[in-house]
């Protein structure tokens, strides 16, 4: 039995089980007695792949067997293929338990925090059957996991250089230098021009859209800002400031409660605005459900508490 197939037949589940579970207990007899299954029944199976195959996978010594060179091999492929056929069987009966809807989405780690959780709130008193699944995600994976298939929609900052994802504006705001109330600037209530560059300056990795809106803005005017670190967590960008430490660059949104509350002091970063905009972001050919529609008229609307025109 050497004769290669090039045949591309979907291969039958129940002689994978069977191929799998008999080179695990190595014995017909004992497969047979955990697949409810008679010991000519198990060897049709496997002797049925096998020709499917066109080569031996099993050596049978008397009632044992042993894998061949090709059943070892073949068998890794088998696991796995059984292992996702058992996914598909518990995702398809999530979707019966559950409901026939499914929305899978995405955010950056702000939106995550600030405003899915009322978006949410709010679906699923719409939709009490909707199998909803929610994760942060990081920019750089941002596309990757909407062409992957991961996630059907995402939360997060307009994107460049992206055609193949379409952006729905949700709201926009103004990017301010923020520093300490106690800070130099802010008991002077100005930034010196000539302090701008040299001040350590935390601000997200370069991968980050933020970031590169930042540097572009700039860029324009010559000036190379002083980013001492690549800081993702908003948290830890805050708990700096409130020490007296360097400066940030943030969207107002983020740090409106402690500008209100005189801990954070805000300075536009030149003479020319710098904005940047929030919203949707999905694979542009893809067709957009109804829930899709009604998660992003839920945004729309939660939305409006993160809007600022200042």
């Amino acid at each position: 039995m050497n004769i290669i197939h090039n045949r591309q037949d979907p291969l039958d589940s129940r002689q994978l089980n069977a191929f799998v579970t008999l080179a695990r207990t190595g014995s017909f007899t004992e497969t047979g007695r955990e697949l409810f299954l008679t010991h000519s029944a198990i060897s049709h199976s496997v002797r049925a792949l096998e020709n499917e195959l066109g080569c031996r996978l099993l050596n049978r010594l008397g009632k044992k067997v042993e894998l061949t060179a090709a059943g070892e091999s073949f068998l890794h492929y088998a696991q796995n293929g059984l292992k996702n056929f058992s996914e598909a069987r518990q995702a398809v009966h999530q979707f019966k338990e559950w409901g026939s809807q499914r929305l899978r989405i995405g955010a950056g780690a702000v939106l995550f925090q600030r405003l899915l959780p009322m978006v949410l709130a709010r679906l699923k008193g719409q939709y009490p059957n909707l199998l909803l699944t929610a994760k942060v995600v990081l920019p750089p994976e941002f596309v990757p996991s909407l062409k992957a298939g991961e996630l059907e929609i995402l939360l997060g900052p307009q994107l460049n250089h992206t055609p193949e994802i379409e952006f729905t504006p949700l709201f926009d705001g103004p990017l301010k230098v923020v520093v300490s109330s106690t800070h130099r600037w802010a008991v002077r209530g100005c930034i010196p021009a000539k302090e701008l560059a040299k001040e350590p300056c935390l601000l997200p990795d370069k991968s980050h859209p933020t970031r590169q809106l930042i540097d572009r803005y700039f860029a324009a005017d010559n000036i190379v800002i002083n980013g001492i670190s690549n800081i993702e967590i908003l948290d830890v960008v805050k708990e700096m400031l409130r020490h007296g430490f360097g400066m940030s660059i943030l969207p107002s949104w983020v740090v409106k409660e402690e500008l209100e509350a005189g801990v954070f002091a805000s300075f536009p970063p030149g003479r020319r605005h710098l904005r940047q905009s929030w919203g949707l972001l999905r694979l542009r050919d893809r067709p957009v459900t109804s829930i899709e529609n009604s998660f992003q008229i839920v945004c729309a609307e939660a939305a409006k508490s993160l809007q600022s025109t200042n």
